[in-house]
């Protein structure tokens, strides 16, 4: 939690798709001011936040010293590697930053090393805040689970991603998943379990939202693989190879499912190129919940097929957007659930 008289003092931690969108939100935004931006890149060092956003140079520089981002005295970090670096995120939080983090993160609990203790003892002892919100997780959950306020009661909550990521091009991503290599479905599943944490911490938070502590989370993994060769300029999918994976973590209470995330990737598809099985995608989020009343929903983004889509925003903005009530939060390790409703601004407000 931090005291801050005028614009917050923010940091934005990494320039790629999401941190670009970030920084040029967080530009725009009145209530905010750039102040560091950290980059992995030695081809990014030095160089103009601006310019790294796609904008004119404002006089930032992007580091790749932790103890510069410190010294620029910000209220609050955006953290937007793809995953994230307890031992970075502690000595944040212990510098008294608060943190609000796209990385995979929602609250640490099924990280190792038992990281969620780790990370809100780092909170504590700063008097810091750390926020996990994203896209998916954590927000269309969020959205999810408003929905069920208009619900005499919820059996169960089920939220699905489907689309195709071809917009989102980064190889090291999406080849360390599986795709391109061989449809070894339990192969896949263990990537999964180890990188995808968060998605195990989110179905855990709608359930508990809803009441039920659940007693176990099931991942089941399904492959489609590439008819023909496809060159997508960043990864090659050679046929027979992965080229679409359909991943479903589900909570349980006494073997009983009560909330599931649900991810079905394609990379490709948008442009043609068939595989087996073919799956229909929603180009979007659905969301279906069981109870009194049933209730159905779907979130989509203008154009229908994502061609002049920036897909950095909807990951970026529910950070940016979250940043206020993250440093006014009380110390400690939190989900947007914990915090008052994040809404977009009207332009130029």
């Amino acid at each position: 939690m931090s005291e801050a008289t005028g614009p917050i003092r923010v940091a934005q931690w990494t320039s790629g798709i999401v941190g670009a969108s970030a920084i040029r939100a967080i530009l725009d935004d009145p209530r905010l001011q750039l102040v560091a931006v950290y980059s992995h890149s030695p081809q990014k060092r030095g160089v103009d936040a601006g310019v790294l956003a796609g904008r004119d140079p404002v006089g930032v520089t992007a580091t790749d010293d932790i103890e510069a981002i410190l010294a620029a005295e910000p209220d609050c970090v955006v953290y937007m590697p793809h995953w994230p670096d307890i031992a970075e995120l502690e000595r944040l939080l212990r510098s008294g930053v608060n943190v609000v983090t796209t990385a995979r993160l929602v609250n640490g609990q099924y990280y190792p090393d038992d990281a969620g203790a780790r990370l809100s003892a780092a909170a504590q002892e700063g008097a810091a805040t750390l926020v996990g919100t994203g896209m998916n997780p954590m927000h269309v959950p969020t959205v999810a689970l408003a929905a069920t306020a208009m619900c005499r009661h919820v059996s169960r909550i089920s939220v699905t991603e489907s689309m195709d990521c071809f917009l989102y091009g980064n190889a090291a991503t999406w080849s360390g998943y599986g795709f391109g290599g061989p449809p070894d479905t339990e192969a896949i599943k263990t990537t999964l379990l180890a990188t995808e944490p968060d998605y195990a911490e989110a179905v855990s938070s709608m359930a508990r939202a809803i009441g039920v502590e659940i007693d176990g989370i099931d991942l089941n993994v399904e492959c489609a693989v590439a008819l023909t060769d496809r060159d997508l300029g960043f990864l090659q999918i050679p046929a027979g190879s992965v080229a679409g994976i359909d991943a479903t973590w589900t909570a349980t209470r006494a073997g009983t499912p009560v909330a599931d995330l649900r991810t079905t990737w394609t990379l490709g598809t948008i442009l043609g190129h068939r595989q087996e099985p073919e799956w229909k995608l929603a180009n979007g989020y659905l969301v279906s919940i069981t109870g009194d009343p049933n209730v159905r929903l779907k979130l989509s983004f203008a154009p229908a097929d994502f061609e002049s889509f920036d897909i950095g925003t909807t990951t970026a903005m529910p950070a940016v957007n979250a940043i206020p009530g993250v440093v006014s939060a009380p110390p400690g390790v939190f989900t947007p659930l914990d915090l008052p409703l994040v809404t977009g601004r009207a332009a130029g407000r």
